[in-house]
């Protein structure tokens, strides 16, 4: 069964200021063009953790109290740049009266698969 599709037209820089100093993650790949540059990148790399996160609002409605996370797992393939879109899209792919299995996978404006992953539900 797929999920409803969470679509972010465009990660901006005020976004990336603000998780940075509430996360305390001030790496200059994610502030600073030319240190993203001088690390192998073309633009300013937005934080993995917020990708991560951002993909958790697919998840969000089983967050009640009849279901809790017992596994989760992602994986970032690509980075993701300040200015791109993220479309994330997942599907439950097993579901028990107990369990429920669900991935997903989030793609910039190119298609390119910048996370995917997998998360596991119990009641």
């Amino acid at each position: 069964m797929e999920l409803p599709i969470i679509y972010i037209s465009e990660i901006k820089e005020n976004q990336i200021t603000a998780y940075g100093n509430m996360a305390e993650d001030f790496n200059p790949i994610h502030f600073d063009k030319q240190a993203a540059k001088n690390a192998g990148f073309s633009e300013r790399v937005v934080h993995g953790m917020m990708t991560m996160g951002i993909s958790t609002k697919l998840i969000a409605p089983w967050l009640t109290n009849h279901w809790s996370i017992k596994e989760f797992e992602s994986s970032f393939l690509h980075p993701l740049f300040i200015g791109d879109s993220l479309t994330i899209s997942g599907e439950i792919y097993e579901r028990t009266c107990s369990q429920v299995r669900i991935s997903f996978k989030g793609v910039n404006q190119e298609g390119q698969v910048i996370i995917s992953g997998k998360t596991l539900f119990e009641r």
